[in-house]
C-alpha cells in the first residue's frame, strides 16, 4: 500500500543528496559546473547560492534529506496520517519556493522543480491512503 510513497521518498532523497553533493563540490571548487547548470536561466546553482537556499542557516538540501528520510520511515511503518500532514506542509512550502524561484530568482532549477513535483505527488498519494 505504501510502495508509491516509498518510491517518491527515495526519489526525493536521491535528488536532495545530489543537490547537497553539488553544494559541497561548489564550496571546494569555485570552477565546478554541475550538469544541471544548462544556461543562465536554467540553473540549479543559482537558487542554491541565493539567500533562499537555506532555511534558518540550514541548506534546503539537508532539510530535504531529513524530510524524505522521515517520509520513508513512516511509509515503512505504515503511518498514513503523519505522511499526509507532512505532505501538506511540503506541498505548501513547494508553492512558496516555486514562486521565489520563478518570480524572484527568475531561474528554472531542474532539481528544485523535480522536488516540487515529488512533493505534490506525495500529497496526492498520501491523501489516497486516507479516503
Amino acid at each position: 500500500m505504501f510502495a508509491a510513497t516509498a518510491v517518491l521518498a527515495v526519489m526525493g532523497l536521491l535528488i536532495s543528496a545530489y543537490g547537497y553533493f553539488i553544494e559541497q563540490k561548489m564550496k571546494r571548487d569555485a570552477t565546478y559546473k554541475p550538469v544541471c547548470d544548462i544556461s543562465d536561466n536554467i540553473s540549479c546553482t543559482k537558487p542554491f547560492l541565493s539567500p533562499y537556499g537555506k532555511l534558518m542557516k540550514v541548506s534546503n538540501t539537508v532539510v530535504g534529506m531529513g524530510f524524505y528520510s522521515t517520509i520513508l520511515a513512516f511509509s515503512m511503518l505504515g503511518y498514513a496520517l503523519p505522511i499526509f500532514y507532512l505532505s501538506v506542509a511540503a506541498a505548501g512550502a513547494s508553492l512558496v519556493l516555486a514562486y521565489i524561484l520563478y518570480v524572484k530568482i527568475r531561474s528554472l532549477c531542474l532539481l528544485c522543480t523535480a522536488i516540487y513535483g515529488i512533493n505534490v505527488g506525495l500529497l496526492f498519494v498520501s491523501y489516497s491512503y486516507l479516503i
